[in-house]
């Protein structure tokens, strides 16, 4: 068994095709974060996923979050047609930013940022200079090769389930070296990788125990 040390102010970066394991792992891993915001571009984080513990964005939760006050909020799309606007993000991204303190967290990053699109440059200051207010950044992918590149070369943690593509294992593989390129085999199996590693570790299964890891572990 290892466990992993995730600081709240660090940057994580989680990719897996649909099924694999990823949101799951990621719902473990901010589980007990009192200070989050998700953007929720797919839809899913909503009343038909409790165990997210989220509250839809408000005036009242918007407050709380700029008091430095816990909550936990989700940003979904107001309207299809803003899906691909990244501009439409910005707005609740610069909240973040002003607020500190706290983790953001993209269900689907080209659902922010579409491909070929420019990020919101609130994004890019939570990524690039977030760390000194307190801001931790997790985003999630089925596609690693339509994703910006700061979300990879910012990144202190990869945590790499199945993928369907070479394409997209090749764009890992330049950051978590040529053992990516390996299919995984198992269903809800990942690789674990941070930038200081020689080499990612490899898990059949995230099991979680009823006892939970200490605030900021993870045990895969």
């Amino acid at each position: 068994m290892v466990a992993l040390q995730i600081t709240s102010s660090q940057r994580v970066f989680t990719a897996g095709r649909t099924g694999s394991g990823k949101t799951y792992f990621e719902r473990y891993v901010l589980a007990g974060i009192q200070r989050l915001v998700a953007l929720d571009p797919k839809g899913t984080l909503g009343r038909m996923a409790p165990e997210w513990n989220l509250e839809d964005w408000s005036d009242r939760g918007r407050r709380k979050l700029l008091a430095g006050e816990p909550v936990r909020l989700r940003v979904p799309l107001s309207s299809v047609d803003v899906g691909d606007d990244p501009r439409y993000w910005d707005t609740y991204i610069r909240d973040v930013y002003r607020a500190g303190n706290c983790i953001l967290y993209l269900d689907e990053i080209y659902g922010v940022v579409p491909p070929g699109s420019k990020p919101p440059p609130s994004l890019t200051a939570c990524y690039t200079r977030g760390r000194e207010l307190g801001i931790g950044v997790h985003g999630c992918t089925q596609r690693p090769a339509w994703v910006p590149l700061f979300a990879m070369s910012e990144a202190d943690w990869f945590f790499v389930f199945r993928l369907t593509l070479d394409e997209d294992r090749r764009r890992l593989a330049s950051f978590m070296g040529a053992s990516v390129m390996e299919p995984i085999k198992d269903r809800h199996g990942f690789l674990s990788y941070h930038v200081e590693w020689d080499e990612p570790i490899y898990t059949p299964q995230l099991i979680v125990r009823k006892a939970r890891a200490p605030k900021g572990q993870v045990r895969p």
